[in-house]
């Protein structure tokens, strides 16, 4: 499993309604995309939820290999991003592990990412496992559609990524608002480490 997310600035008087219609009209090319585990839409519509700007912020997170990602990036899906806004950074991530909540059969509609540096004093292992433990126990909170785990070995940060049906005002991290979320291999990566 590999997560990615690239996210686009948009001007602070942005009408955001142009990237909800966006959304709506180019979400469905994606409910079958091969090789997309999820890709979730997301967006921070400045004075909604603390954000203080607007931002259009997909994240996804691949199936088994980079071909998916790499069928997206460089063969015509990523060409529609480029030619809306130009070329963006793409930040990716190596998968650790997802799992699916008690609300998984609800439409998400909040997303928080939290990134977190790893002590420089202990062995990455060792974090990752306890990073384990507690993405099981977020797993099982009420509210919890998705939540995954992945990891910036360049950095040695830990990505803790959730989607939310409802509970999420206490959860640690950058929160989006998900205006759509495609599923199309969430199976193949859910409950797999």
């Amino acid at each position: 499993m590999y997560a990615m997310q690239y996210e686009i600035p948009l001007p602070l008087d942005y009408d955001m309604t142009v990237i909800r219609r966006r959304v709506a009209t180019k979400a469905p090319e994606f409910d079958h995309f091969e090789g997309l585990g999820l890709k979730a839409y997301l967006v921070r519509e400045r004075g909604v939820d603390g954000a203080d700007a607007n931002h259009y912020a997909p994240f996804y997170l691949w199936a088994s290999s980079t071909a998916g990602m790499s069928r997206f990036l460089f063969e015509g899906g990523f060409s529609n991003i480029v030619s809306f806004v130009g070329r963006v950074p793409v930040h990716h991530w190596t998968g650790v592990a997802c799992e699916r909540g008690p609300a998984a059969a609800s439409a998400p509609t909040v997303a928080t990412r939290l990134v977190e540096p790893m002590p420089a004093d202990r062995d990455p292992a060792e974090v990752v496992t306890q990073a384990l433990g507690a993405l099981r126990q977020r797993a099982k909170r009420a509210g919890v559609h998705t939540t995954a785990l992945a990891v910036d070995p360049q950095n040695w940060a830990l990505v803790h990524f959730t989607l939310w049906r409802e509970g999420a005002h206490d959860a640690e991290g950058m929160r989006y608002q998900v205006l759509h979320l495609s599923t199309p291999h969430l199976h193949e990566i859910a409950g797999v480490r």
